[in-house]
């Protein structure tokens, strides 16, 4: 089989997938559309004729503050090292933690909601901010990736087909548990050869069979004409094009929503938390940590049954503080990303440059009104504030370019809005022979390790399979570190913070009842969910309802939300993960940033010296949201 040509592969994938596809038919995407409105209509019918109020139909969400799960901690502290206690800490429940979890990106916050859900208790430390690592820098699909199938096919690799069947199901899951958040997105294959075409369209007719519900439409054949029309910029001589889907959502926001989730189910969820030391027993099994408060630098000694290494690119660091003599497992990539105008493409509809001068696959995906295109891979160092390089800024603006028509101006630097680098956390393959293999080649399942000590360590993977990956990660931890879970697994069907209540309609409630503009509505809609009208409250009762910035859709009253009920700490929180102002507009997230450090001090108390740093520490950050 291996010796066949990729022609001949593709005429005998070419007459399975026709058989194939006459048994499993088609889908109608306008069918779910109108299921979902139907439903919408319902309950804004219901909120127009006052049937319900909708500060009842809603919950809002309920955690703990920063100042409240740190309190607990410095119990938990003292006990542990027999120090006293005062007469408040002495009434107050002492919290014996099953598990700690050390990193808040996707698959931490995954896994403190896992075992949280299943009775564990739980705390999360992370370093930094929630998803202020990879897990905001990502291309922003929610998808099972269709290059790996193509690998999986033409390579012949069972592993990479069982990572994206895994990534289909989780795909669906992610869209229906934060509807608000995610949505499905068609995006276009251009073809302009007939092999092309049949290629393509064998690929994605098998992208869709492997997927096993029926929430995502079936891919097809579109006309050039169509096209042409949806994408002028493409050069002549094209055949078709063919149409796929995948989901799209808002990176940061899904991970902030994570980890408010688990915080909602009871766990210890603290951001700016630094782990320093793993704690052990005489048997020199772990037994817990020792983190640091970064904003204070106030030290807890904190006990647990297990503790779980999330923190992705960084997991070689924790497993060297568990045992110096440990190897590395982590070959980093770096995935560089541009922001471009909104004008390029279609708002409801992404481009994939299926392949680039050096064999890769580049998108062109509409992102909060921008054009987000990306990604390289390629090998990199593991630092905290990766930066692009300038020569990946022109590599994506070249791929972009190849298909361009001569006819119409090509995209350069004058247009690139924002760019930034993220570090992709790939486990290490001992097996490569000659040392010689690129990123791109590497796979992207994940690994579970466990150390002499029990520290147990999640790498690896792909943002759209957080969930499974946490799944089986919290499986592990409850079977080696002995710790009884009162129920399974619930996280499949467990809507994270605004999904619950969510409806299409919500932002035209948010219009008629608040008195906002479309572009405001439809952003606090679609960024907090049913948790949107509480901070529309928030901005009437305050009259933080301004813009933070002409042209965005950004308000005053989420600086404040952000601080009092999303853990929000720096301005660099506000505009890189609250909002996503850096990552779509580096100059204007610059000019806002005194604003947004005025609305945050007096909630914080910093002092005017405080302010300074506070800019100082922003403007460094958006360094990083530009090219080298």
């Amino acid at each position: 089989m291996n010796r066949l040509s990729k022609f001949t592969k593709s005429i005998i994938v070419g007459t399975t997938i026709f058989g194939i596809t006459a048994i499993y038919g088609t889908r109608t995407y306008e069918e779910f559309k109108n299921e979902r409105n139907k439903i919408s209509n319902k309950i804004i019918d219901d909120l127009n004729e006052n049937k319900v109020d909708i500060f009842n139909y809603v919950q809002e969400c309920k955690t703990l503050s920063r100042d409240q799960q740190l309190s607990r901690l410095n119990k938990l502290s003292k006990v542990y090292n027999n120090e006293k206690l005062n007469q408040q800490e002495s009434q107050e429940e002492l919290i014996e933690l099953d598990l700690i979890v050390i990193g808040g990106g996707a698959t931490g916050t995954g896994v403190a909601l896992d075992a949280q859900s299943r009775g564990m208790k739980v705390a999360l430390f992370e370093k930094y901010d929630f998803s202020s690592g990879t897990s905001s820098k990502s291309t922003k699909l929610i998808h099972g990736g269709i290059r790996y199938l193509e690998s999986a096919i033409m390579k012949l690799r069972p592993s990479e087909l069982s990572l994206v069947k895994e990534a289909l199901r989780e795909r669906s899951n992610l869209l229906n548990n934060a509807p608000h958040l995610s949505r499905q997105l068609p995006i276009v294959i251009p073809a302009y050869s007939i092999i092309d075409a049949s290629k393509f369209w064998i690929g994605c007719k098998l992208y869709d069979y492997f997927y096993p519900y029926n929430d995502i439409p079936s891919s097809y054949l579109q006309s050039s004409e169509q096209t042409y029309k949806e994408f002028p910029f493409l050069r002549k001589g094209l055949l078709a094009s063919i149409v796929y889907y995948d989901g799209q959502h808002n990176d940061s926001r899904m991970n902030v929503s994570i980890a408010l989730t688990a915080a909602q189910q009871g766990a210890l969820t603290l951001n700016y938390a630094e782990v320093i030391e793993i704690l052990k027993d005489q048997d020199k099994k772990v037994k817990g940590v020792i983190i640091k408060d970064r904003l204070t630098g106030k030290k807890y000694s904190v006990p647990s049954k297990g503790i779980v290494n999330a923190t992705g690119p960084y997991c070689d660091s924790i497993r060297t503080m568990d045992d110096p003599r440990t190897d590395p497992i982590i070959t980093a990539s770096s995935g560089v990303h541009v922001m471009l105008p909104g004008n390029l493409i279609p708002s409801d509809k992404g481009f994939l440059n299926p392949k680039t001068k050096d064999g890769r696959v580049l998108f062109m995906l509409p992102f909060e009104g921008k054009t987000l295109v990306g990604t390289t891979d390629d090998p990199s160092p593991i630092v905290e504030n990766p930066q692009p390089l300038e020569k990946d800024v022109d590599f994506i603006l070249d791929s972009i370019n190849e298909y361009g028509n001569s006819n119409v101006p090509k995209i350069n630097k004058s247009q690139v809005l924002a760019c930034w680098s993220g570090i992709r956390p790939l486990v290490s393959e001992n097996e490569n022979e000659n040392g010689s293999k690129s990123t791109s080649q590497v796979t992207r399942s994940h690994s579970l390790r466990v150390s002499e000590s029990n520290l147990i360590t999640i790498v690896g993977g792909k943002w759209t399979t957080y969930r499974s990956m946490a799944e089986a990660t919290v499986n592990l931890a409850a079977s080696e570190c002995g710790i009884f879970t009162p129920k399974g697994c619930i996280t499949k069907n467990l809507p994270l913070v605004g999904g619950e209540k969510y409806f299409n309609t919500l932002n035209q409630y948010l219009v008629k009842n608040f008195n906002l503009p479309e572009d405001i509505a439809e952003h606090l809609a679609h960024s907090y969910g049913d948790q949107a009208p509480f901070v529309a409250r928030l901005a009437n009762e305050n009259g933080s309802n301004k813009r933070l910035v002409e042209g965005y859709p950004y308000i005053e009253a989420e600086v404040t939300y952000g601080v009092t009920k999303e853990y929000a700490c720096t301005a660099e929180d506000i505009i890189g993960r609250r909002t996503r102002l850096s990552f779509l507009d580096h100059d204007k997230a610059e000019v806002v940033l005194p604003k947004i450090i005025n609305i945050m001090a007096p909630l914080l108390k910093w002092s005017n010296e405080r302010k300074k740093e506070e800019l100082k520490n922003s403007q460094n950050y958006l360094k990083t949201m530009t090219s080298q």
